[in-house]
């Protein structure tokens, strides 16, 4: 099982990895921010600064990178990093509404983890220990969902919940929202790929809220398809609620 070395390379990596990106950010000319030149080139930084830390301090740990070639072996090894080098590109040098994710996955469940969220000048982490906010804003539940499924998703949970339903690009931000107490919920319906859901799970189950399948079932990683079967982020009150809203369709 990861220990606090594990926790703490989880946190420098995405923080520093967030200070690299925000560094790209304040280099170019306005013109060229957010355009697709840069966010390639950003995503590939990003993605060789977290390899190169992760084969420097666990050279013998395996690495599934959103930007890296999936290599079968993985699939045998006991400790796996599941990163997301940069989420939400397409905020990129429009909005504060991207981050990184850098998880460390044994036995297919997440054991240390980080989502840095450079724009809120924030990074979470399984230890030390994020102490969610419970506070409620309002008297409606406020849902996050992403902008791609606000017609679908945000439709069913504002019929059901009488929802306030807000939209975010960054699977990162949104469950960074719900650990902030922004929110109440973050959820999708759709599907998402490992990178996406793992650290910012990982953050959230340490943290006490609920991090699972839309049915309600358990997150698993570090299968031989990363692709990942839609995700509730949630204060424990929600789950059930939110799982039975989402059963009136399947996705």
């Amino acid at each position: 099982m990861a220990d606090s070395s594990d926790h703490a390379l989880a946190y420098r990596v995405a923080s520093q990895t967030g200070e690299l990106l925000q560094r790209m950010l304040d280099e170019p000319a306005p013109a060229r921010r957010g355009s697709a030149s840069l966010e390639h080139a950003a995503d590939r930084a990003a993605h060789e600064f977290i390899v190169k830390e992760l084969a420097e301090h666990r050279p013998d740990d395996a690495v599934l990178s959103e930007e890296g070639r999936d290599l079968s072996s993985r699939l045998s090894a006991e400790r796996v990093w599941i990163v997301d080098p940069l989420d939400g590109s397409n905020d990129f040098g429009w909005s504060a509404h991207w981050s990184v994710h850098v998880a460390l996955v044994e036995a297919n469940r997440p054991t240390a983890g980080a989502v840095a969220v450079p724009g809120w000048d924030t990074t979470w982490a399984t230890e030390p220990t994020p102490t969610p906010i419970m506070s409620r804003v309002g008297d409606a539940p406020r849902v996050l969902v992403s902008r791609s499924r606000r017609h679908v998703d945000g439709r069913v949970l504002q019929r059901a919940l009488d929802a306030e339903i807000l939209a975010v690009g960054s699977a990162g931000v949104k469950a960074m929202a719900v650990v902030r107490g922004e929110v109440d919920a973050y959820v999708h319906g759709g599907g998402l790929y490992e990178w996406d859901v793992c650290a910012p799970a990982a953050v959230a189950e340490a943290a006490g809220l609920v991090a699972c399948r839309v049915d309600g079932s358990e997150l698993c990683f570090n299968k031989a398809d990363p692709w990942s079967p839609g995700l509730i982020i949630c204060k424990p009150a929600f789950r059930d609620r939110i799982v039975d809203a989402m059963s009136v369709r399947r996705y």
